[in-house]
């Protein structure tokens, strides 16, 4: 009897709390997006987001379920973020272009607290940090079939390579080639599939 009086009592929160949560962030979004979101995603930008079939935005069954959202960010004009069909992208993901491609290719499966950006955004130069030129920015593509732990960050320049898996708290730095498992602070590679 407890077990479905719990399920009830999610079903009510869900409803009442967590939709008025999404499409609250669906409103404050510059994009108008179909995608499931079982969690909100803030979609902004002037750049092109493009999201394809059967993606999913959130698990209850993770952190920051009911606290936290996605953001998913195409900056500038020519900045350009994809997700492909079939991807599931985990409670609290930040995606950030400042004007190159960011593309997670299809089957994709993706961890709480996931990063990526493709850029510094800041000129590494202490004299012009704050509104610098010199800002390096790099496309990142993450190919068909990749799982991404917890607390992975992937940053510009990166290919990470079909059927490989990042490990929880990684932070990717340099490509990773396909049917691997890498993991660590910069990731390396620690074994093939």
């Amino acid at each position: 009897m407890n077990s479905l009086f719990y399920r009830i009592k999610i079903k009510i929160v869900f409803l009442l709390f967590q939709k008025i949560r999404i499409y609250f962030y669906s409103f404050l979004s510059t994009h108008s997006i179909v995608a499931l979101r079982l969690q909100p995603v803030l979609f902004n930008g002037e750049g092109k987001i493009r999201i394809g079939k059967n993606v999913v935005f959130g698990v209850r069954e993770s952190p920051c379920f009911y606290s936290g959202y996605s953001y998913i960010d195409a900056r500038k004009e020519e900045s350009y973020i994809e997700i492909g069909n079939n991807c599931y992208i985990n409670n609290n993901a930040s995606i950030i272009s400042d004007g190159q491609k960011i593309i997670i290719e299809a089957n994709c499966l993706i961890g709480t607290s996931f990063q990526v950006i493709d850029s510094d955004f800041h000129d590494l130069d202490p004299k012009s940090r704050f509104g610098g030129t010199n800002v390096i920015k790099k496309d990142v593509l993450i190919q068909e079939n990749v799982f991404c732990g917890n607390n992975v960050t992937v940053l510009k320049g990166v290919t990470i390579g079909k059927n490989s898996v990042i490990g929880n708290n990684s932070v990717v730095t340099k490509d990773i080639p396909q049917n691997v498992i890498a993991a660590g602070n910069p990731a390396k590679v620690l074994k093939s599939l």
